[in-house]
């Protein structure tokens, strides 16, 4: 009776051993790691830095809206100028905390992932699926495998994601969001100036009545004036609060979440099929 030959392995033991050898290198080495780590930490530096600017306009808008000056012929409440701003800077303060979340989020699962705990558990598994390959039950071989492959992925795809987020982020977004954060300062640094005007109009101790009464004319006129100013800047100031909310979110939640699931979608392409029995 001629026997019956058995069924090749599913995989070849080399390639198996090969992978292993160059994932653990990548995840014992922290070659990827701390480029990666380095970006996710200006990011949120970053993203916390425009979430305090404008959290410091909406207190200041805040306080200026329940200041009114009022002299003989000229009263005016200064919240009528900035009321626009007001509700602007807090659906932004709001849209913001979607932002440093994910930011938050991509940091925790950053440093599980780069834990010695999880290169300690990536080691055993890749030294037991590469064993495996080299014979044994094909059940035990393909939940070795199996097992590697999500460990693998998890380790490399989070790190790889995240650096390709930090690259497209400094082509594309780094510059442009410094000037359109250095506009929020200016339109901040505005506000105090109008703030410190509208309590010098308002305190003021003159000597005389007389000239108290023109030098307040004068004070509340010019405040009026720079409000005016101030109130034709809001659509500006509008439309760079909405560009650069997109270019943060695209940045921090979109990009992170595309890139990773492309590497996902690539390795799982990658991964080679058990072969059938003959």
């Amino acid at each position: 009776m001629t026997a019956t030959p058995e069924p090749r392995p599913a995989y070849r033991a080399l390639p198996v051993t090969a992978a292993v050898v160059v994932v653990l290198a990548l995840a014992w080495s922290g070659v990827l790691d701390r480029p990666a780590d380095a970006y996710l930490d200006a990011a949120l530096l970053g993203a916390g830095a425009i979430y305090a600017t404008a959290r410091a306009i909406n207190g200041l808008v805040s306080v200026l809206q329940g200041t009114e000056l009022s002299v003989p012929l000229l009263s005016f409440t200064i919240g009528e100028f900035l009321d626009p701003v007001n509700d602007l800077v807090e659906r932004f303060s709001a849209m913001m905390m979607l932002a440093l979340g994910s930011l938050a989020l991509q940091k925790v699962l950053f440093t599980l992932v780069t834990d010695r705990l999880f290169n300690a558990l990536l080691t055993v598994t890749g030294i037991a699926a590469a064993a495996a390959c080299t014979g044994g039950p094909a059940a035990l071989r393909r939940g070795l495998l199996l097992t590697f492959t999500v460990l693998a992925a998890a380790r490399l795809a989070l790190v790889l994601a995240t650096l390709a987020a930090g690259w497209t982020d400094q082509l594309f977004f780094a510059g442009e969001e410094r000037a359109r954060h250095t506009q929020m300062q200016d339109f901040r640094g505005e506000l105090e100036q109008v703030g410190r005007r509208a309590g010098v109009s308002l305190d003021a101790e003159p000597a005389g009545e007389a000239s108290g009464l023109g030098e307040r004319l004068r004070g509340v006129s010019e405040l009026r004036s720079q409000l005016t100013a101030l109130g034709e800047r809001v659509d500006a100031f509008a439309a760079n609060l909405i560009t650069l909310l997109a270019a943060l979110l695209l940045k921090t939640v979109l990009l992170p979440l595309l890139f990773l699931y492309a590497l996902l979608s690539l390795g799982r392409r990658a991964l080679p099929r058990p072969e059938s029995p003959r």
